[in-house]
């Protein structure tokens, strides 16, 4: 049951992003002024390593701080690298490197917003 209830928000998560990767066409304001959809693959990407920091951090504690981190950010990267491929087949959407190093980037920062403590050292 401690496993269902820490997997669980990242099996959920894992599906919204599924399904927001399944929209065609989908536009966003400000794209030529800003990357607006690295920031929002970013943050998209920092829940999901956040919530994954979480499930691995209560279900294996005895790994450490920069492991969980390695772990997250290569399971964040993993999964964007599917999203990836997913979109390749949506129409209207494409497959990114740029998109995938947003995803990796923000894996990482949610993994180390979670495992960040100020008395635990990498």
């Amino acid at each position: 049951m401690r496993i269902l209830k820490f997997w669980f928000p990242v099996i959920l998560y894992s599906g919204m992003i599924f399904t927001i990767s399944s929209r065609p066409n989908l536009h966003l304001p400000f794209q030529g002024i800003l990357p607006v959809d690295k920031i929002l693959h970013a943050i998209e990407y920092g829940i999901f390593g956040f919530l994954l920091a979480r499930a691995v951090r209560k279900t294996i504690p005895f790994w450490q701080r920069r492991v969980i981190i390695v772990m997250v950010t290569a399971g964040a990267i993993a999964y964007g690298m599917t999203d990836e491929w997913h979109q390749s087949f949506v129409p209207g959407r494409d497959c990114s490197f740029f998109d995938l190093m947003a995803d990796g980037v923000g894996g990482f920062l949610g993994g180390w917003i979670y495992t960040h403590d100020q008395n635990q050292t990498i």
